[in-house]
C-alpha cells in the first residue's frame, strides 16, 4: 500500500508541473548522465568504481529504494553495483528518461529499467527524484513497479526477448 501511495503521489508530482517549468532536454541533466555512464559501465567489467561513482556523486550519496536506504556513500555504490554486475545477465536504464524536469536542485524523473538474466527478460517502471549538491547528486529515491505481461500490455520500451 506504502508503495502504491509513494507511487502516486510521485505521479501527480509530474502532472502538476508549473505551466512554466519545461522538460529538460533528453540526457542533459545530471541523473540522465550518470545513467548513460551507468548503463555503459554495466558493460564494462571493472568500471564501477568509488572513483568513479564521485564523478557523478557526492562522498556521501544516497539510494532509497521503497522507502529503504540500501546505500550510503561511494563504497557502497560501488559494491552494490558490482555485486549485480558479477551476477550476469544485462541491466540498462532507458534515457533519455519517460518524464525528466528539474525544480529547485531537486530532479524529478519516470524511467523504465530494463533486464535480460538466465533467457528471461524483466522490465519495471521507476518513479522518483535526486538530490543535488554542488553539482553532483547527493541522494536518489525510487520507487519501482515490477511489469507483468500476463497481467497487460508491457511499456513499449521493455525487452521482449
Amino acid at each position: 500500500m506504502k508503495k502504491l501511495i509513494a507511487a502516486c503521489s510521485i505521479a501527480a508530482i509530474f502532472a502538476a508541473v508549473p505551466s512554466g517549468a519545461q522538460p529538460q532536454a533528453p540526457a542533459t541533466d545530471a541523473l540522465s548522465r550518470m545513467f548513460l555512464w551507468w548503463n555503459q559501465a554495466f558493460k564494462t567489467p571493472g568500471a564501477f568504481t568509488a572513483a568513479n561513482f564521485s564523478k557523478h556523486f557526492t562522498p556521501d550519496a544516497t539510494l532509497t529504494l521503497e522507502g529503504r536506504t540500501v546505500i550510503r556513500g561511494v563504497e557502497q555504490w560501488e559494491t552494490h553495483f558490482q555485486k549485480i554486475q558479477s551476477g550476469g545477465g544485462d541491466v540498462e536504464i532507458v534515457v533519455p528518461f519517460k518524464e525528466v524536469f528539474e525544480k529547485d536542485g531537486r530532479i524529478y524523473n519516470y524511467h523504465v529499467i530494463r533486464s535480460r538474466r538466465d533467457g528471461k527478460v524483466g522490465c519495471s517502471l521507476a518513479a522518483g527524484h535526486a538530490d543535488l549538491r554542488d553539482g553532483k547528486i547527493a541522494a536518489i529515491t525510487l520507487v519501482r513497479s515490477e511489469l507483468d505481461p500476463a497481467k497487460g500490455p508491457l511499456d513499449p520500451q521493455c525487452w521482449t526477448k
